[in-house]
Order: structure tokens, then C-alpha cells, then sequence
């Protein structure tokens, strides 16, 4: 039902700053690096944010300790034309935006197809030691290609 949704839609490498969020319902699909960062940036203006997540371990739908307008979801069921968001645990809300943070695919379309680098599977290759082309090496680097980031932060802050 996304395509009928009537709200707006974006993707995470749209998102700039949080104010064009503020008051509104915002749910983020994707519990990842940037679902998370982007999640509770937006919660410092938006009236809610629901993040959801198709790595729940069950049907859940519960609020984040810490956080006075943000909740936790599990896997969206479907959209609806009236601008409703129902989850897998049969919990719904009425969303102004949904943003898409669903990963990512490399592409470099400033390099011509002249066979510098590949992009397979979003890997690059050939790259020596991880960075250097061959062909270009030192004039052009790759440094910082993360497929996966290892993200260290408290979903679930103290109330200090």
C-alpha cells in the first residue's frame, strides 16, 4: 500500500536537518546506523517518531524509556490510502512521513566506465589494501567504504 499512502516519503540520504519534521508523526523504517541517528535527531521536534524494524524478535509495539515521543515497532504490515501505518502486531498510526533507511548501494557515477573500479554485490574492487585503485593509485583513494558500521549508542538513555 506505499505507492496509494498519501503522506510523504523519503529516503535517509534525503535527510539533512530535523526541522522540516517538526509536529509531525514521522515512522522510520529501519533499526540501522541511520534509522537510529536519524530517529532521535527528528524526536527533538516531531510530535512522535516510530521506528520499526523487521529484526524485532516478536510482535512489539512499546515506548523507548528516555523518550517522551518515541516508540518501537516491529515490521510494517502495510500502508493505508487514509495515511495509516499498521505493524505486524496489529498497532497503527496516523503518519505524515515515512523515511526510508533501508541501507544503501555504492555508486560513483563521476568515474566514467573505463574500468577503474567495479561495483559487484556493493563491493569495490579491485582496490589494494582496501583503498587504492591500481590503475589510479595514489591519485585516488577509497577511504571509509563500510558495508556494515558497528554503532555504539544507548537506545534506552538513563534518566540521570
Amino acid at each position: 500500500g506505499v505507492d496509494a499512502w498519501p503522506g510523504k516519503q523519503l529516503h535517509s540520504t534525503s535527510y539533512r536537518v530535523p526541522e522540516p519534521f517538526h509536529g509531525q508523526v514521522v515512522v522510520v523504517i529501519g533499526c540501522g546506523p541511520s534509522g537510529t541517528d536519524i530517529s532521535r535527531d527528528i524526536a527533538g521536534v516531531a510530535k512522535e517518531v516510530h521506528l520499526a524494524s523487521r529484526w524485532s524478535l516478536s510482535a512489539t509495539s512499546e515506548k523507548l524509556p528516555g523518550h517522551a515521543n518515541m516508540w518501537f515497532h516491529s515490521e510494517i504490515d502495510r500502508a493505508q490510502e487514509d495515511g495509516s501505518v499498521v505493524f505486524h502486531d496489529g498497532s497503527r498510526v496516523k503518519a505524515d512521513v515515512i523515511m526510508h533507511c533501508t541501507g544503501y548501494k555504492y555508486n560513483f557515477p563521476f568515474l566514467t566506465n573505463d574500468a577503474t573500479v567495479s561495483v559487484d554485490d556493493n563491493c569495490v574492487d579491485p582496490l589494494y589494501k582496501h583503498v587504492f585503485p591500481p590503475q589510479v593509485a595514489p591519485r585516488l583513494s577509497f577511504i571509509g567504504l563500510p558495508l556494515k558500521d558497528a554503532v555504539f549508542w544507548d537506545m534506552y538513555p538513563s534518566e540521570d
